[in-house]
């Protein structure tokens, strides 16, 4: 098929009636009676400015090459985002299924819960998240953004159903785009339908059909063979298996991996003209599997702190875990001003999240599949931080980097299999100073409608709101005085409690000896955390603070902002 026609064919699908989708307005979360999502588009990869295009759309589903638009002369084929919300109405209680694949970044909420997080540049990758819902309507939204190269943003909703097979999902177009016209259970995949159709309620040609199940995989090789006459995909968990999306004559591949454990399997196929086949089986490849990677940290140490070759040694270490407090690593490197990087081949062993926690003084950042997943380049004191990662099970690609200015210089990795809550933070010494919203010292403005309150925090709680894209009447705003014995530097913390933030730009000001300091916190990247935002020189004669509104420039009540408590350490 030419891009042009598939891009037209595309552009033509939006007309199609969505009637299961009712939408709803940026700037409400009101079940509202229209149809289909509305979708708004940006400039930038930043979901942020004025739209360039708002418009209804009954569908969640684009996807092309490297020269298309979802809007043709409006929106560009690069470096564009894209919003889209609406109510999803479910007629019955049961599990539901949201299967979402995007290529580059996106993300999926089902009622303000995010289920899918893939905000980073990738090829085509899907996710699934299967959950109990009560029969009427949920608030569905789904953010992306596109980087270079090709698109794809495509949400598939699949209600509760007993598929003991495959599940079949029918088309009445060649594209899988819209409901699907019914669901089936197909107990194999092998079909002739020859210059026929599958069912009295498709035409013969330019239908298309989605396949998908679960397979437990003992561990081992497996070879995948599809035929097709048209096109056909076949997805092995987030693997591209076997691509063939073009028209053809019946043609046969085969691909072979390493499996180990439960897979979501999906198979797709169009047929355009003329025969119609498919057929799709798996079998044991009686490969070994491949041996697990040594998980060795490689570092190589820098004699300044901007990790600028070359190195001065290499060494190896079995686990990341160091506490050099100011003197020397080693490698004739002196206690202060010197740089590390550590890479390691790391055997994830099943398919899942992974936790990660991280101590440093001062700087640090994380990669894995060179996707930056952590970062901490700054000079602080020690601080914890934790984060999550999906991986597939196998092998992958992680590399530290540190520095250390000045001071005692530690830094620890450990890395969790699941999703597992940090500790709660231990008690500050006496000598700090905390002053807690809602507590003494504590003051707030703005639309006191807007407050919320959460049971996570320090004391029992915290309050938080919607973001303000931009400062306007009635924006909401917090401030902590604290009262300080006497003049002297004071490193300055703010606890960013479990559950409740989602901005990744925060804007504390630290009002101190006359001066304003601005820090950028990325809230949602902390879970029960207390959080350095600098040593300052406070001369404790009153009125100075430290200030936190609800604008943050992202868009508009997209994301939820937390005050809670702030804390000054003597240093």
């Amino acid at each position: 098929m030419t891009k042009p026609l598939r891009a037209l064919l595309i552009f033509n699908a939006l007309i199609l009636i969505g009637v299961l989708f009712a939408t709803l307005p940026q700037t409400s979360h009101a079940q509202t009676p229209y149809t289909g999502f509305l979708a708004t588009y940006f400039n930038g990869r930043a979901l942020q400015g004025s739209p360039i295009l708002s418009r209804v759309e009954p569908v969640v589903n684009w996807s092309y090459d490297t020269d298309g638009s979802p809007a043709p002369g409006i929106v560009p084929p690069t470096d564009f985002s894209a919003r889209w919300e609406g109510w999803y109405r479910m007629d019955h209680s049961g599990a539901w299924t949201f299967t979402y694949t995007s290529d580059d970044g996106g993300r999926v909420w089902i009622d303000n819960e995010l289920v899918v997080d893939m905000w980073y540049d990738h090829g085509p990758l899907t996710r699934a998240k299967t959950k109990q819902f009560a029969a009427g309507y949920h608030l569905i939204k789904v953010e992306y953004y596109q980087h270079v190269g090709g698109m794809t943003s495509q949400l598939t909703i699949t209600p509760p159903g007993t598929f003991p097979d495959w599940m079949g999902e029918y088309f009445d177009n060649p594209y899988l785009l819209g409901e699907p016209r019914y669901r089936v259970n197909n107990v194999d995949i092998n079909f002739n339908w020859g210059t026929g159709s599958p069912d009295p309620r498709l035409a013969p040609d330019n239908f298309s059909v989605r396949w998908t199940r679960l397979y437990n995989f003992a561990a081992g090789s497996y070879t995948f063979t599809a035929t097709a006459d048209d096109g056909i995909r076949v997805w092995v968990g987030d693997t591209l298996a076997i691509d063939a999306w073009v028209p053809q004559q019946a043609k046969t591949y085969n691909s072979t991996l390493y499996l180990n454990g439960v897979t979501p399997l999906r198979v797709e196929y169009f047929e355009q003209g003329g025969d119609a086949v498919v057929n799709f089986y798996f079998k044991a490849a009686n490969q070994p599997p491949p041996p697990p990677p040594t998980e060795i940290w490689r570092g190589a140490f820098f004699n300044n702190p901007n990790l600028t070759p070359p190195a001065v040694c290499e060494q190896n270490t079995p686990q990341l875990v160091f506490n050099w407090n100011g003197t020397s690593p080693g490698c004739g490197i002196g206690g202060q001003s010197f740089s590390a990087r550590w890479d390691s081949a790391r055997n994830a062993p099943v398919t899942g999240f992974y936790t990660v926690y991280f101590t440093v003084d001062d700087g640090a950042r994380i990669f894995v599949d060179g996707v930056l997943i952590l970062d901490a380049w700054r000079e602080q004191a020690p601080t914890n931080y934790s984060t999550t990662v999906y991986l597939n099970a196998g092998p992958h690609n992680w590399r530290v980097e540190y520095f250390q200015g000045v001071g005692g210089a530690q830094i620890s990795v450990a890395i969790v299999p699941g999703v597992v809550p940090p500790p709660p933070p231990p008690p500050p010494p006496s000598s700090d100073i905390i002053v807690d919203a809602l507590g003494p010292g504590w003051t707030q403005g703005g639309n006191g409608a807007a407050w919320r309150s959460s049971p996570n925090g320090q004391g029992g709680g915290s309050l938080w709101t919607y973001n303000n894209a931009f400062i306007q009447p009635l924006y909401n705003w917090g401030r902590w005085y604290p009262q300080l014995p006497q003049a002297r530097n004071y490193e300055v913390f703010v606890f960013i409690p479990a559950g409740v933030a989602t901005t990744n730009n925060a804007r504390y000001w630290v009002y101190h000896a006359g001066s304003y300091d601005a820090v950028a916190v990325a809230q949602a990247q902390y879970t029960n955390l207390w959080v350095s935002l600098g040593t300052y020189y406070f001369t404790g004669q009153g009125g100075e603070n430290v200030s936190l509104s609800d604008v943050t420039y992202e868009c508009f009540s997209c994301t939820t902002i937390v005050w809670d408590a702030v804390k000054f350490s003597p240093r």
